[in-house]
């Protein structure tokens, strides 16, 4: 660890002399602390062989008890922020990697991805170099390093590349759907590229992700008007016990007790952050009862899920079906939707390999999807994780409808499928490309071939097509052409 953390010091501001606390009571998590005063600058994660996979750092921790003066510093350019990355990658990924791809995931914020690359066929190899995430001044505030040992295979290739597009083009690939135009704030009727296509085998077989993933074609049910019996606080676990705070909007609830003896370094328990005007994040670490290993009906937890969505969204029955669901934790097993039964055999826990865990409660995640008119608007998926054993709602990521605005989309086409399907058939071009096989004993990732959608350096991959106007938006660019 001595080693990690002299190589992970150059990385965050301030330089400050860090020391790594393998504290037994936290499972995978590691904790990054200041060798001065014990300040807790964020977490690492390693594997077996004490290498690093994972880093989360407050920079906001940092700047504050490393006397940095944020206007003083220069914010870097693009060059020296790869310089840094690639420093980090050398410095601690396994093997040598390669530069991917650079975007601005917010203000002065940025994503920049490497990957290993196949050096018989010159071809990268997804998810498996590094994902880091630096800011304008240098630090590295989180990233993941790929250090899983990888088989690359060699299929015998049948098809071309323009014998592949062919065999993809015999298909239907775009669909109607309802998306926001965020600049113009109004919905629009669009015709979108059908996400389940991945490509083509190299022996000329379409591949879809719902052949590959069997999740990924799950069934929605519709959700029955909502009675709510509970209050809010009560389904985020809040008791008498806790003290509610708002700043700036924002709610906070403290373990009451330790808000009289931490005051301003006390944490909050429950958190409703509002990040604007429609939308807010909840989050609730309430302590449980980890002896107890009674499980709530599933009925209990999907009505919870359901009162919490119809406090904050109201009347979701119009907007909202329910996907088919699957518990998370790994000790359970996935259940369907209807199912009354319990969400695990308590006969079958074995409670002497999970006493000394650093238990979080066990969640099952509710997934609502909004429908209008039989359109799905999956950008607006409200996300709800239940603990199995309290029911407590532990967090939710909601971004609220404007069902007016989506009311006043006009959904008869003046595009027909046929020629929107056209359209995005003539900017399309296949690739050669290393694509994840499913391994069923997970022993190891294993590298196939396939023709993947490739995008065309000039303008890029076809995102949606006007279903009224036959404008052509390009996906990760400005580019909109009529």
């Amino acid at each position: 660890m001595i080693e990690i953390e002299m190589k992970l010091k150059k990385y965050l501001i301030g330089l400050p002399p860090i020391v790594i606390n393998e504290d037994e009571t936290m499972e995978d998590s590691i904790e990054v602390l200041d060798a001065r005063n014990d300040v807790n600058y964020g977490y690492i994660e390693v594997t077996d062989d004490k290498e690093l996979t994972n880093i989360n750092i407050d920079f906001d921790k940092l700047v504050e008890n490393n006397d940095v003066e944020l206007e003083n510093l220069e914010e870097l350019e693009m060059d020296e922020i790869l310089h840094i990355t690639e420093s980090f990658v050398k410095d601690f990924g396994r093997e040598v990697i390669q530069f991917s791809n650079f975007s601005e995931i917010g203000e002065g914020e940025y994503l920049v991805v490497y990957e290993a690359i196949d050096k018989k066929l010159k071809l990268p190899l997804p998810n498996s170099g590094a994902v880091i995430e630096i800011n304008s001044y240098g630090t590295i505030t989180a990233a993941t390093i790929f250090q899983e040992y990888y088989q690359l295979t060699y299929p015998k290739v049948e098809v071309t590349e323009d014998e592949a597009r062919e065999i993809l083009c015999k298909e239907t690939l775009v669909e109607l759907g309802i998306e926001e135009n965020e600049e113009q704030g109004e919905f629009e009727l669009v015709y979108q590229p059908i996400r389940d296509y991945i490509g083509v085998t190299v022996d000329g077989e379409v591949q879809k992700a719902s052949q590959l993933f069997s999740e990924s074609q799950l069934e929605q049910f519709a959700v029955t008007p909502v009675q709510v019996t509970k209050a809010l606080p009560k389904l985020l676990g809040a008791t008498d016990q806790y003290v509610l705070r708002e700043e700036e909007g924002n709610l906070y609830w403290y373990v009451a007790e330790e808000l009289d003896e931490k005051g301003e370094d006390a944490e909050a328990v429950i958190e409703v952050l509002h990040f604007d005007d429609a939308g807010a994040n909840y989050e609730s670490n309430v302590e449980w009862d980890t002896e107890a290993k009674i499980e709530l009906p599933f009925e209990q937890l999907k009505d919870n899920a359901m009162q919490f969505l119809e406090i904050i969204a109201g009347d979701i029955h119009h907007k909202y079906m329910l996907e088919e669901q699957s518990v998370l934790n790994d000790d359970t097993e996935e259940f369907d939707d209807d199912s009354d039964d319990d969400l695990f055999n308590v006969d079958e826990y074995d409670e002497d390999e999970h006493e000394d865990e650093h238990e979080d409660e066990p969640t099952t995640m509710f997934t609502f999807i909004p429908f209008f008119q039989g359109y799905k608007l999956d950008k607006y998926s409200v996300l709800i994780e239940v603990g199995i054993h309290t029911g407590i709602i532990r967090s939710c990521l909601y971004s609220a409808l404007n069902m007016e605005a989506i009311r006043g989309v006009n959904t008869t086409p003046m595009i027909t499928l046929e020629e929107a399907d056209t359209i995005y058939k003539q900017s399309l071009q296949m690739k050669l490309s290393r694509f994840e096989e499913i391994d069923e004993d997970d022993e190891m990732t294993i590298y196939s071939l396939n023709y993947s959608i490739n995008a065309p350096s000039e303008n890029g991959v076809i995102d949606k097509i006007n279903a009224t106007t036959g404008e052509v938006t390009y996906a990760g660019s400005d580019i909109v052409r009529g």
